[in-house]
């Protein structure tokens, strides 16, 4: 394997980690031999993360949300999303649906919730004592979640958990966020109307709500698609192997399986995010006014990104993850044109109707296998 190619599969492996916008870890990297195997730790300092992304945040503690804000602003966007939600229906079925909660975060809110979103996904990989040169990785969570509450406008957390539940644990409800200062933010940098803008990320957000919530098989395919990626190649026996002879001989297979299993994933958020997109698109300029407005302010903001963003997303595989919405945007709109929406809402059928990245970027491959 080149050194390219190794890189390229770093920062692959880095955009698969976890779901949506959630924090990303190499699974490459957790496979690295144990530097003292004696010493039980685990992988990640969750208190060093938190204050290096509370630095890089650069959110004081005075700018933050207060609780009367939050509830307010969460209020708010609970109404909104009751308003919005039975407008879905012009694109996705079984509308009306449950709603979940929306809640309003400031930058260290958005931080806390993902270390608890990263916790619950790494749980099993902790409980396998993987090792790496911990400082590092902590300070590179800690960047990652620091540069995110930054840039980041809403989140849906469908509450994923690779390992098998203990007993008595309790899982959080899905719930929705928007991040109200990058959203302030946003709204006086373009000169935006505050309502019109807010309601055009909540829908993004609630097709995934819609997505998750109608189809559970959603959840399920996409929680087996990671656990192989960061935790069936995490056994015991695995760290065995790549401590062997064998190694050399062994890790073109192990290289297939990651890349195929980082494929997958690809393809699955390629489709969440790009039909959301879709969604807000297509619904939003029916029902909400300065549709334009806010379609021409979001493709400058992902224009407007400083050199450190730029490289930061380069080499995490970031920049993967925001060509996934136009990938997917696009393969919704080539279905719709050549059939229409019904075939279209067929990728919510079965994991088996799910699109390969292959025919998201050909799509007529796509209808001629499922139509």
């Amino acid at each position: 394997m080149t050194p390219a190619s190794r890189g390229d599969l770093f920062r692959r492996s880095l955009a698969a980690g976890a779901l949506g916008v959630g924090a990303v870890l190499s699974a490459r990297a957790l496979l690295r031999p144990h530097e003292r195997p004696a010493e039980q730790r685990r992988l990640i300092d969750w208190e060093v993360v938190r204050q290096v992304a509370l630095d890089r945040s650069g959110e004081r503690v005075r700018d933050g949300l207060t609780a009367e804000q939050v509830q307010r602003r969460s209020a708010e966007y609970d109404a909104m999303a009751a308003e919005l939600a039975p407008l879905l229906g012009e694109v996705c079925d079984q509308v009306p649906f449950g709603l979940p909660r929306f809640v309003a975060l400031d930058r260290r809110g958005f931080i806390d919730a993902n270390i608890g979103i990263v916790q619950r996904l790494l749980d099993p990989v902790e409980k396998l004592r993987a090792s790496l040169g911990r400082r590092v990785l902590d300070r590179y969570v800690g960047e990652l979640l620091g540069l995110m509450s930054r840039r980041v406008l809403g989140q849906y957390d469908p509450v994923l958990s690779l390992g098998p539940p203990e007993p008595g644990d309790v899982l959080p409800d899905a719930t929705l966020y928007l991040v109200e200062p990058n959203v302030v933010a946003l709204q006086r940098e373009h000169k935006l109307n505050g309502d019109a803008l807010r309601r055009w990320l909540i829908l993004h957000e609630l097709t995934h709500a819609w997505q998750f919530g109608q189809h559970p098989w959603l959840r399920e395919h996409l929680t087996g698609i990671m656990r192989g990626l960061l935790v069936e190649g995490l056994s015991a026996d695995g760290f065995t192997l790549l401590r062997s002879r064998e190694l050399l001989q062994r890790l073109p297979g192990t290289v297939r399986t990651q890349l195929q299993a980082v494929s997958r994933v690809q393809a699955v958020m390629s489709v969440l995010e790009g039909y959301s997109n879709f969604v807000m698109h297509r619904v939003g300029r029916a029902h909400l006014k300065h549709a334009s407005e806010l379609e021409d302010a979001l493709h400058r903001r992902r224009s407007q990104r400083s050199a450190f963003e730029r490289l930061v997303m380069a080499v995490t595989g970031l920049e993967l993850k925001m060509r996934q919405y136009e990938v997917g945007e696009k393969f919704c709109d080539a279905v719709v044109d050549r059939a229409d929406l019904a075939m279209l809402n067929r990728v919510w059928e079965s994991a088996d109707a799910m699109p390969s990245m292959d025919e998201l970027r050909h799509p007529e491959r796509w209808l001629a296998r499922v139509g």
